[in-house]
């Protein structure tokens, strides 16, 4: 049975004896190759070969998938300060109840959001990450409101599921404009990425 070691140890023999001019042109960056004896590096893992380095990433389609099910579900559940069921959540309790149905605890607290996983670009970002935005005073400089990536496709705003206090008073859809107008778009902070456990 091969094992990461083994493989990595063996990529390092191949560039040794082909010389570095065999990945010079960066060919397989990006690329994502599958393991056929996926015991070796666990299930549902991918190997991919980016600026020459191997690494071995966590494939999220399944986790997203299960993240924006637990998310859609709760589509119309009221909006209640301080909620963390699905009697009512508040933007934070929201996003703690969905991550907390997959094994992963993430802070009750919105104000909590700015060190949760890590920071991903507005333009990287992708579905299931966190959107965080200022309150509803955007001159506090800190997040006050999250919410969860449903969509983001190129020439279009940003989907995101959130629990708001606005007029809908529940768990809604909203957009995040990506040329800078609108609501959301004055309080957007940051985009945050949390891993699976498995």
């Amino acid at each position: 049975m091969i094992t990461i070691r083994n493989y990595i140890l063996s990529a390092f023999l191949l560039v040794s004896i082909f010389g570095c001019t065999a990945f010079s042109q960066n060919e397989n960056d990006g690329k994502v190759f599958s393991v056929s004896d996926a015991s070796s590096i666990g299930e549902g893992k991918t190997i991919k070969i980016e600026n020459n380095k191997i690494t071995v990433s966590e494939d999220r389609k399944k986790f997203v998938a299960s993240i924006l099910e637990t998310a859609t579900a709760l589509e119309g559940v009221p909006y209640v300060y301080a909620g963390k069921s699905p009697k009512g959540f508040d933007c934070s309790g929201f996003v703690y109840y969905v991550f907390k149905n997959h094994d992963i605890t993430l802070p009750a607290s919105s104000r909590m959001y700015d060190k949760v996983g890590k920071t991903i670009t507005l333009e990287n970002a992708q579905k299931g990450d966190i959107i965080c935005f200022t309150g509803t005073d955007p001159n506090i400089d800190r997040t006050g409101h999250v919410g969860i990536i449903v969509e983001n496709n190129a020439n279009e705003p940003i989907k995101f599921i959130h629990a708001t206090s606005g007029k809908r008073y529940s768990v809604a859809y909203s957009t995040l404009s990506k040329d800078g107008s609108g609501h959301y778009a004055k309080r957007f902070r940051s985009v945050r990425r949390v891993d699976s456990k498995k």
